[in-house]
C-alpha cells in the first residue's frame, strides 16, 4: 500500500467513513478537501473495502486531472470517455475510444476491483442493455468440443473481423485447426483443436508469433459495445419503419428527398456489413433496451459524485447543446443521429445516481440534502511551484512543529535530491525514497521528511487526514 495511504488510516474521521461506507449508509457527504486530498481518500477506500469505485466528475479536462492524481495512489484507475456521436457522414478511423470503453464495461462485468473515473457527459448517454452485450460471451477450455462453423459466426457476432493473419485488435483468424484471436494490439490468444476438441490454449505475442503461457481455459469478451441485438434485416426493417414516420412529417420536399436518400444510402451499406459507423444514427433501430453505465455496475459498486452542483450545470448545458446541434442539422438538411437524442435528462440523474451507495464530494459544505451524513474536514491546499526558496524551508521548520508526516513530492530523482541536499544545508532531517510503497515511518521519527518523486497536482495540509504533503517543481 502506498505510504501516504497508510498514514490516513490514523484519520479518526476516515475511520467513521469506512465503517459507515461498509454499513451501506447512503449518502454520504464529505466536504472540505482539496483535489488531491479526495483522489487521497478514494483511493484508500478502494484499497482498505476492496470495492470497485465509479468516480462521475463535471469534464474531461477534470477528468484527466482527477485519473493522473490518482495514479499516485493506485494503479487500478481508468477513465471512461463518453461515446463520440458523429453528427457527419463518415466515421474517424481510430477505434480507440471503443477499446477505451470495451475495456472498461469488460472489467465491471468481470467485477475487477477498480476505480473507474468518467464524466456526467458519459453517465447521460444510453448504451446497449448489458445483457445483450455479453449474452454471448465465449468460454472455452482443454478438452471441450468446439464446432469450427459456429465459432466463426460468434467471433462475427462479438465485433471481430476475420483475416488470414490477425495483425491487431478485433481480429481472427483460422488457419486449419489454428484459432487466432487478438485480444489486444499486441496479444493474442491461440485455440489449437484436435478433431473438434481444443487440445490447447495459448496466449501469444501477435508480431513475433511466440507463445507466451499454456492456459487452460480462457473468456473471449465483444470486441467493442456495438454487438448486434438483432438480426441485421430486422435492424433493417426497423430503420425503414421508424425513418418512414419521422420523415412523414417533413414539409419541405428538397429535405425530405434528402434525407430519403441518405437513409436509403446507409441502408445498403448496412446491408454490406458496413453496419458499426451507422449505429449512432439509427441506435433505435438497433437496440429496443437500452441502458445507462448505472445499470452495469454490481452492488458493490460505490459511486463518488464530484461537486454535484457542476455536474449538474453541465448536464443543463448538454441539454442545451443538443438542442443547438440538431437544429444546425435540420437547417443544413442533415439527418439527425438518434444517438444524439438517447440520454437521461438531468431530472432523472439523481434517481439513477441514488440506485447506488453514493458519496458526494464537495469542496465546500452546499450538498442540499438533509439527511446526509456529513463529514467535513480542515484541509488547506498548499503549492510551491514558483515559491522562492527561503519561503518553503521557513514553512517546511514550521510544518515539522504539528507533528504529521511530511512527504515533498518531486517528479524527476534528480529534482528530489537536489531538495534532500537543501534540507540537509538546513539542517532538516529528510531520506529520499524511490517507491512510495515501501516507506515505513517510524513515530518516534516523524519529524523525518520523506522524499520521493511522482506527479501530483498539487499539495495539501491537514491535521484531519493526518498528512502534509508538498508538490515542489
Amino acid at each position: 500500500m502506498n505510504s501516504i495511504l497508510k498514514e490516513l488510516e490514523g484519520s479518526s474521521k476516515f475511520s467513521f467513513i469506512l465503517k459507515d461506507i461498509e454499513n451501506k449508509k447512503s449518502p454520504i457527504g464529505i466536504s472540505g478537501l482539496v483535489s488531491v486530498a479526495e483522489t487521497e481518500l478514494i483511493s484508500s477506500v478502494s484499497e482498505n473495502l476492496k470495492k470497485p469505485i465509479l468516480l462521475v466528475t463535471y469534464n474531461a479536462i477534470e477528468a484527466q486531472k482527477i485519473v493522473n492524481d490518482l495514479k499516485f495512489f493506485t494503479n487500478n484507475v481508468l477513465y471512461l470517455p463518453p461515446k463520440e456521436i458523429v453528427t457527419y457522414d463518415y466515421m474517424a478511423e481510430s477505434k480507440d475510444v471503443l477499446y477505451d470503453r470495451i475495456d472498461i464495461l469488460n472489467k465491471i462485468y468481470k467485477n475487477q476491483n477498480i476505480i473507474i473515473v468518467t464524466t456526467i457527459e458519459a453517465v447521460k448517454q444510453k448504451i446497449i442493455s448489458k445483457n445483450i452485450l455479453y449474452k454471448n460471451v465465449l468460454k472455452f477450455k482443454v478438452g471441450d468440443k468446439c464446432d469450427l462453423e459456429e465459432l466463426k459466426q460468434k467471433l462475427v457476432d462479438l465485433g471481430y473481423e476475420r483475416f488470414e493473419l490477425i495483425d491487431g485488435r478485433g481480429e481472427f483468424s483460422i488457419r486449419g485447426d489454428i484459432i487466432d484471436v487478438s485480444i489486444n494490439n499486441s496479444e493474442g490468444i491461440r485455440i489449437e483443436l484436435w478433431g473438434d476438441e481444443i487440445d490447447s490454449i495459448r496466449c501469444f505475442n501477435i508480431v513475433s508469433q511466440r507463445s507466451k503461457e499454456n492456459l487452460n481455459k480462457i473468456e473471449i469478451f465483444p470486441a467493442y459495445e456495438f454487438v448486434l441485438e438483432k438480426p441485421i434485416q430486422e435492424v433493417i426493417t426497423n430503420i425503414k419503419e421508424n425513418q418512414n414516420k419521422q420523415i412523414e412529417n417533413i414539409k419541405d420536399q428538397k429535405y425530405y428527398e434528402s434525407i430519403k436518400n441518405k437513409v436509403e444510402e446507409d441502408i445498403e451499406q448496412i446491408e454490406n456489413g458496413n453496419y458499426l459507423s451507422k449505429i449512432e444514427k439509427y441506435f433505435n433501430s438497433f437496440y429496443n433496451i437500452q441502458e445507462t453505465i448505472f445499470d452495469y455496475l454490481s452492488d458493490k459498486y460505490i459511486v463518488f459524485i464530484d461537486d454535484l452542483n457542476k455536474c449538474i450545470t453541465r448536464s443543463k448545458n448538454i441539454e442545451q447543446d443538443v438542442k443547438l446541434t440538431i437544429e444546425s442539422l435540420i437547417l443544413k438538411e442533415k439527418k439527425v443521429p438518434e444517438g444524439l437524442l438517447n440520454y437521461i435528462k438531468t431530472d432523472d440523474i439523481i434517481s439513477d445516481i441514488n440506485k447506488h451507495q453514493t458519496i458526494f464530494l464537495d469542496k465546500l459544505d452546499n450538498l442540499y440534502k438533509s439527511n446526509i451524513e456529513r463529514y467535513e474536514f480542515d484541509c488547506r491546499e498548499l503549492n510551491y511551484f514558483k515559491t522562492s526558496l527561503d519561503l518553503f524551508i521557513n514553512d517546511i521548520i514550521n510544518f515539522r512543529k504539528q507533528k504529521l508526516p511530511i512527504f515533498i513530492i518531486s517528479e524527476t530523482k534528480e529534482k528530489a535530491k537536489k531538495i534532500e541536499k537543501i534540507l540537509e544545508e538546513n539542517e532538516i532531517p529528510s531520506i529520499y525514497e524511490e517507491s512510495i510503497n515501501q516507506v515505513i515511518i517510524n513515530k518516534n521519527d516523524i519529524k523525518t521528511i520523506i522524499l520521493t518523486t511522482g506527479k501530483l497536482s498539487g499539495g495539501y495540509i491537514s491535521s484531519d487526514l493526518n498528512t502534509i504533503i508538498i508538490v515542489r517543481r
